[in-house]
C-alpha cells in the first residue's frame, strides 16, 4: 500500500473534536495509487483505509482536505452523510443510529449546515434525509 499521506477521519477524528462516542478501530483517507479498491483493511492494527483512487466521492473529500492530518468538521459531516445512506442501504441499524449521532454532533458543535459535495453522491431523497438530521439537531 502506497501511503504518501493519511488524513485521520471517522470516529478518531470525531472525539478530537469533543465527540463523547468513541470507537476502538482507526479510520484515515488515503489515496492509493496502486489500486482501484475503495475499503482497504488492515484488520491487524485495527485500520480501515477510505481510498480517494477507488472512489470519486472520496477523492473529492481527500482534494479539500490535501495537507491536513485530521479533515476538518465539514469534511467529516460530509463522510458521515455518505456513510448515513450507505448503511440505510445495507440494513446497518445500529451504524445508521451512530451516524446519526455523529452527524448531529457536527451539526450542533459547528454548525454544518448542509452537505454540497456528498448531495452530489446521493439521491434527493437520502439528502433530504440528512437535511431531517440537521433541522432535529437545531431544533431549541
Amino acid at each position: 500500500m502506497k501511503l504518501a499521506q493519511k488524513i485521520l477521519i471517522g470516529g478518531k477524528a470525531l472525539v478530537e473534536l469533543g465527540s463523547s462516542r468513541s470507537t476502538n478501530d482507526t479510520d484515515y483517507l488515503i489515496n492509493d495509487t496502486e489500486t482501484n479498491d475503495m475499503f482497504i483493511i488492515d484488520e491487524e492494527n485495527n485500520i480501515d483505509y477510505l481510498n480517494a483512487n477507488g472512489n470519486k466521492f472520496f477523492n473529492e473529500i481527500f482534494s479539500k482536505e490535501k495537507g491536513n492530518k485530521t479533515a476538518s468538521a465539514q469534511s467529516l459531516f460530509e463522510l458521515k452523510a455518505f456513510a448515513f445512506v450507505q448503511h440505510c442501504q445495507n440494513f446497518k441499524f445500529q451504524k445508521v443510529a451512530d451516524c446519526e449521532f455523529d452527524l448531529k454532533f457536527l451539526s450542533i458543535n459547528f454548525d454544518v449546515e448542509s452537505a454540497p459535495i456528498v448531495k452530489k453522491y446521493i439521491s434527493t431523497n437520502e439528502y433530504l434525509e440528512i437535511l431531517k438530521i440537521i433541522k432535529s439537531a437545531k431544533l431549541k
